[in-house]
């Protein structure tokens, strides 16, 4: 990811699950339960494009995508307000750990798993 640009930590609405090596994103925007603690960057198309991949997402097959780009606004933190993209995983999440504190680095770190 060279060349993105760190603008600060943010909380979105949400909740978090261990799925395995990396976190799943969850949304429930109706309850408004939750919010997840990550890392904003100010990234390229190309950066887009190349996360997109990792990411697992199928371009106009949301069904077949791991997981979907998203956007959500801010609720917490110094970049309350702004609209951001992120990752919502998309597939069930029956068995997976709650990371009921929404913070996945401090989780690994808590279990004592190198990220």
């Amino acid at each position: 990811m060279r060349g993105a640009r760190f603008l600060g930590v943010a909380q979105v609405p949400g909740r978090l699950v261990d799925v395995g090596r990396f976190p799943g994103l969850l949304l429930d925007l109706t309850t408004g339960d939750g919010t997840v603690t990550g890392e904003v960057y100010a990234v390229t198309d190309a950066h887009l494009a190349l996360l997109d991949v990792v990411e697992g997402l199928v371009p106009g097959d949301r069904d077949a995508s791991l997981y979907c780009r998203e956007e959500l606004i801010v609720v917490s933190g110094p970049l309350q307000g702004q609209q951001v993209q992120t990752y919502v995983y998309n597939r069930p999440v029956d068995g997976c750990t709650p990371v009921l504190h929404g913070d996945y680095r401090r989780y690994i770190r808590e279990v004592g798993r190198d990220s």
